[in-house]
């Protein structure tokens, strides 16, 4: 209840339904690809709406960060909108809570009250690949997908397990859901979903 104020209310939320907001960021992520040089992305996961909203599987907030010359150049993330909005959810550069949560998470004397963590791969690794990372977000904003609030359950390890457990699933309580996920993200599935870690060696070939 009191995300969804903060959300329509506070004014330095107010700008994550600002309509501009694909477009810039699009524009952002083209020079990306056109000038990749000394440039990186990381994801972060971090507390939901404020430092004192506790971490749960289903209440999380994650976000990415892009470097230059090893300095912060944007955060990035894709977020709800306020009631009202012309859009249903957008990507957006630099939204203050990202921007404030990452800058204390580098204080070490901050405490890092928003629990900031990186994203790590399968081996650990948390270096991105910022060319095909940076084509997922592209490809994703061009898809025009709409915000759910529940959309990163499907991430979570047990979630495809139960589905094939359940043939056919429940009617009224399982279809609804994954009809609703159709096309819809929430900031932790946007990044999950469009991420691409740097090859392992071993990988090559």
């Amino acid at each position: 209840m009191r995300a969804g104020r903060d959300l329509n209310e506070l004014e330095e939320n107010l700008a994550r339904g600002d309509p501009g907001n694909p477009a810039r960021v699009k524009e952002y992520l083209h020079d990306v690809l056109l000038f990749p040089g000394g440039r990186e992305v990381r994801a972060y996961e971090r507390r939901a709406y404020s430092p004192a909203t506790k971490k749960n599987l289903f209440v999380v907030h994650s976000f990415y960060v892009f470097f230059r010359e090893k300095e912060v150049e944007h955060t990035l993330v894709f977020t709800a909108t306020p009631r009202g909005s012309e859009l249903d959810g957008c990507w957006m550069l630099d939204a203050k809570t990202d921007v404030d949560s990452y800058t204390l998470f580098l204080d070490p004397a901050s405490g890092n009250p928003w629990e900031v963590i990186e994203h790590r791969g399968p081996r650990g690794e948390t270096a991105l690949d910022l060319l095909r990372t940076t084509e997922n977000i592209l490809a994703r904003l061009d898809k025009g997908y709409t915000f759910f609030g529940p959309a990163n359950v499907r991430n979570l390890p047990w979630y495809h397990h139960l589905w094939k457990a359940l043939v056919p699933p429940p009617f009224l309580a399982w279809t609804p859901m994954l009809i609703l996920g159709v096309h819809t993200d929430n900031c932790t599935s946007a990044v999950i979903e469009t991420m691409a870690w740097v090859p392992h060696p071993g990988n090559l070939h």
